[in-house]
């Protein structure tokens, strides 16, 4: 991997990461096309500069859930539990899927398929009206479901992002509680796959380390403006039109 392949990966990176079009899923098409593989080291690097564009762009929220967590606050713990059952369904098809990762990235036609369901997810946030739900009045059933969509988007194509938002809505949140709650659900996900990631970092070359530092700050910065342009999206009822760009990749995968 040379200089300017890791920037540019990491730009894809940045914008996918956030807008509802898959980082995974471009990221595995554009390494099969610059033919690197899958470089282990360069994608967790990459993850942790979208982690922490997203503390960054939370961190108000953020530090008010840890002092109300440590000040005893109902509903802050409530939220905190919500965030942990949230996590569950991504955790066990994680763990499950683990040791056929690999296998998963490489399937070209898997991958079309997978953002057909993103393009899918998208378009059905036009026939949704919004909800009024706010976090105090959300249950553990509620946060169950949304962790299940975040599950399905383990796989390379389908969004995260968009997959959440959707099932929030779904479950008739209100759009900024839904932004908001997807990717507060988005910490604990990403950390937990940069952990199941550790034991790979050993076989993985060392070489890639200066590119995947620069590859890191881009990924953040690029990824703090995309979480800004996501959410003016999201709150002006413009998500469904992601999902032409999605049904097109998805089209273009199974033609090629």
């Amino acid at each position: 991997m040379n200089f300017w392949q890791a920037i540019f990966l990491a730009i894809v990176q940045g914008l996918t990461e956030f807008l509802p079009v898959s980082s995974s899923g471009h990221l595995a098409i554009f390494q099969k096309i610059f033919h690197l593989g899958s470089p282990v080291i360069f994608d967790v690097f990459l993850h942790v500069g979208t982690l922490g564009s997203i503390i960054f762009f939370f961190r108000k929220e953020l530090i008010q859930i840890i002092k109300g967590i440590f000040k005893k606050d109902k509903n802050y713990w409530h939220l905190f539990w919500l965030l942990a059952i949230g996590t569950i369904p991504a955790v066990m098809v994680g763990l499950f899927l683990n040791d056929k990762i690999e296998m998963i990235f490489s399937s070209l036609k898997l991958i079309s398929l997978s953002f057909f369901i993103t393009g899918f997810f998208l378009l059905m946030t036009f026939f949704l009206k919004e909800g009024k739900k706010q976090f105090k009045n959300t249950n553990w059933f509620d946060s169950l479901i949304i962790g299940v969509f975040q599950a399905i988007a383990i796989l390379p194509g389908v969004s995260r992002s968009g997959s959440t938002i959707f099932g929030s809505l779904l479950r008739n949140f209100k759009k900024e509680k839904a932004f908001e709650f997807s990717f507060l659900l988005a910490i604990p996900a990403i950390l937990g796959a940069l952990v199941l990631q550790i034991p790979n970092l050993a076989n993985n070359q060392f070489l890639l380390f200066v590119p995947s530092i620069f590859g890191m700050v881009v990924a953040g910065f690029v990824g703090y403006f995309s979480l800004k342009i996501f959410k003016k999206v999201l709150l002006n009822s413009r998500l469904w039109l992601f999902s032409f760009y999605c049904f097109f990749v998805s089209l273009i995968l199974l033609i090629f």
